[in-house]
C-alpha cells in the first residue's frame, strides 16, 4: 500500500506542474532559437546570424530571470557583458576551429551564468569545477521533458495555439493524399505537370529532409535550454552544491600515504635533473636564439619540441593528482608536498620555456603555420596555470578557480580576437617582404580562412583573379572577413 501511494503522489506531482506566462513565452522563444541555433551554429556555422542566435539566448535568459525576480550582482552582469562579447567572434573571423571552440565556450558561459545568477553569486566560487557539472551536466537534464509541457501548456491556454495545432495536425493528416493526388493529376495533364514540377524542384532544392534533421536535432537542444532555465529557477526538488559536500568529496578521495607519492614523484625529479645537466648546451641555444653545432632549423626546432609539450600535459596532471589524493593536504598541507610541487612546476616552467624558444627560433626562419600558433598559444596558457599552482603552494588563501578562470578567458579572447589566420598571413607576408624568409607559400595562405585571403587581398600581395581561381568562400558565411573578400572578388 505504501508503494502504491508513493506512486501516487508522484503522477499527482507531475500532473500539478504548472507554468507562468514568462515560462510558456520563453519555451516558445526557445525552440525557436534551438531551431536557428542548428541551422547557423551545428549545420553551417553564419557569423552574424551565429551572434544574433546566441545573443537571443543570452537576452531570453536575462529576461527569464529578471521576470523570475532573481537579482543580479555586478559579477552576474560581469558574465553577460563578456558572454555577448565572446558571441561577436563569429562576426569577425571565418576560422572554422576558432568559432567551434567558441561555441563550446558559450555554451559552457551561458549554463555557469544561469547557475551564478539564480544563486546570486557575487564571485566565482571555491569549488568551480563541482559548479561547472552542476551548471551544465546536471541542471539541464534535471526537467528536460519540461520544454514539452511548457509548450504544449501555451499551446492549450491560447485559441491561436489551439486552432494552430489543429492545422499542423491537418496538414500531417493530407500530405499522403494531397501527394498521391498531384502524382495523378501530373500523369493526366502536361500543364499541371509542368505547374507541379516546379513546385516540387523547389521543395528538392530547399532539400525537406535536411530540414527534417535539423529540426529533430533542434528539440532536444530546446529541452536542454529551458531545463537549465527553469530548474535554476525552481530549485526545489534538486540537491543544491554546498561546500560542505565538495570538501567530504575531495577528502573522500585522499587515499594515498603521503610517503607514497614522495617515492612516487622522486625518480621524476632525478630524471630531469640529470635531463637538464646533460642537455644544458642545448637549452642554453634556445635562449640565445643559435643553432647547436650540426643542427638545421628544422631539425633543431622540431627535436624534441612536442615531447617537451607532452612532459608538462602529463607534469599538470601529476600535480593535481598528488594534491588531490595525498592524505596530508589541504590547509594542512605539509612542506615536503609544496616541495614536491614546486619543483615540478619550475622544471615545466623551464621546459616550456626551452619549447618557445625552439619555435620563436623556427618561427623566425620559416614563418607562422596554424599548428605553430595554436601550440605556442597553448604552452603560453600552460605557463599560466604552473604559475598559478606554484603560488597556491605558497598561499593556500589564493584563489586558483578565480585565477584559473580569469587567465583562460583572457588567453581565449586574445585567441579569438586576434584572428590567428589573419596573423598568420601578415606575419609571414611581412616578413617576406623584409627578405627574412626565402619564400612565400601563396597556395598555403589560399588553404587558411577567408581571414587570411582578406589579409593577402588588402596587402595586394595576391589579385583578386588569383584568389578567385585558387581560394573558394563560402557563400553562406556571413562574417566580415567572408563579405569583404566577395566584394573584393566581385
Amino acid at each position: 500500500m505504501d508503494e502504491i501511494n508513493i506512486i501516487d503522489t508522484v503522477k499527482a506531482e507531475k500532473k500539478a506542474v504548472s507554468f507562468s506566462v514568462t515560462e510558456c513565452v520563453s519555451s516558445i522563444l526557445i525552440l525557436l532559437i534551438s531551431l536557428g541555433f542548428v541551422r547557423f551554429v551545428i549545420y553551417n556555422t553564419s557569423g552574424f546570424l551565429a551572434t544574433a542566435v546566441f545573443a537571443a539566448v543570452i537576452t531570453v535568459a536575462v529576461i527569464f530571470m529578471k521576470k523570475s525576480d532573481v537579482k543580479f550582482t555586478k559579477f552576474n552582469c560581469v558574465l553577460a557583458a563578456v558572454l555577448y562579447l565572446f558571441s561577436t567572434v563569429y562576426s569577425i573571423t571565418d576560422n572554422v576551429l576558432i568559432e567551434f571552440l567558441d561555441t563550446l565556450f558559450l555554451i559552457s558561459g551561458i549554463g555557469y551564468f544561469v547557475y551564478s545568477t539564480a544563486l546570486g553569486k557575487k564571485m566565482l566560487e571555491r569549488f568551480l569545477p563541482f559548479a561547472l557539472i552542476k551548471a551544465i551536466l546536471e541542471y539541464p537534464f534535471a526537467n528536460f521533458s519540461y520544454e514539452f509541457k511548457a509548450v504544449n501548456s501555451s499551446v492549450r491556454s491560447s485559441k491561436f495555439g489551439s486552432n494552430l495545432k489543429m492545422v499542423i495536425i491537418g496538414l500531417l493528416v493530407t500530405i499522403p493524399l494531397t501527394t498521391v493526388v498531384g502524382m495523378l493529376l501530373m500523369s493526366a495533364d502536361d500543364g499541371v505537370a509542368d505547374m507541379l514540377g516546379s513546385v516540387f524542384s523547389f521543395i528538392a532544392a530547399e532539400n525537406i529532409w535536411q530540414i527534417i534533421c535539423q529540426i529533430i536535432i533542434a528539440v532536444p537542444c530546446a529541452c536542454y535550454l529551458f531545463s537549465m532555465l527553469y530548474t535554476n529557477i525552481h530549485r526545489e526538488k534538486i540537491t543544491l552544491l554546498s561546500d560542505e559536500e565538495c570538501e567530504k568529496s575531495i577528502k573522500n578521495a585522499k587515499c594515498v600515504q603521503n610517503m607514497i607519492i614522495y617515492t612516487a614523484v622522486t625518480p621524476i625529479c632525478i630524471l630531469y635533473v640529470m635531463f637538464f645537466i646533460s642537455q644544458a648546451n642545448y637549452f642554453l641555444s634556445a635562449f640565445s636564439g643559435r643553432l647547436p653545432d650540426g643542427y638545421i632549423y628544422s631539425d633543431y626546432a622540431r627535436k624534441g619540441f612536442f615531447e617537451l609539450c607532452i612532459i608538462s600535459i602529463i607534469n599538470f596532471a601529476v600535480i593535481l593528482i598528488i594534491n588531490l589524493l595525498a592524505k596530508k593536504g589541504g590547509r594542512n598541507k605539509p612542506a615536503a608536498l609544496k616541495i614536491y610541487s614546486l619543483i615540478l612546476c619550475a622544471f615545466t616552467l623551464v621546459m616550456i620555456a626551452v619549447a618557445i624558444s625552439k619555435m620563436v627560433i623556427y618561427i623566425s626562419a620559416y614563418g607562422l603555420t596554424r599548428l605553430r600558433v595554436y601550440t605556442m598559444w597553448f604552452m603560453v596558457l600552460m605557463a599560466f596555470f604552473f604559475v598559478i599552482i606554484a603560488i597556491k603552494q605558497l598561499r593556500f588563501e589564493f584563489s586558483t578557480a578565480k585565477w584559473t578562470a580569469a587567465v583562460f578567458t583572457v588567453m581565449f579572447a586574445v585567441l579569438c580576437f586576434s584572428r590567428p589566420d589573419a596573423v598568420i598571413a601578415k606575419y609571414n607576408i611581412e616578413m617576406f617582404n623584409a627578405g627574412n624568409l626565402s619564400e612565400l607559400d601563396i597556395n598555403s595562405l589560399f588553404e587558411l580562412s577567408d581571414d587570411a585571403v582578406l589579409t593577402a587581398l588588402k596587402s595586394e600581395t595576391v589579385s583578386p583573379e588569383e584568389a578567385g581561381e585558387k581560394h573558394h568562400t563560402n557563400s553562406d558565411s556571413y562574417n566580415i572577413s567572408s563579405l569583404l573578400v566577395n566584394k573584393y572578388l566581385s
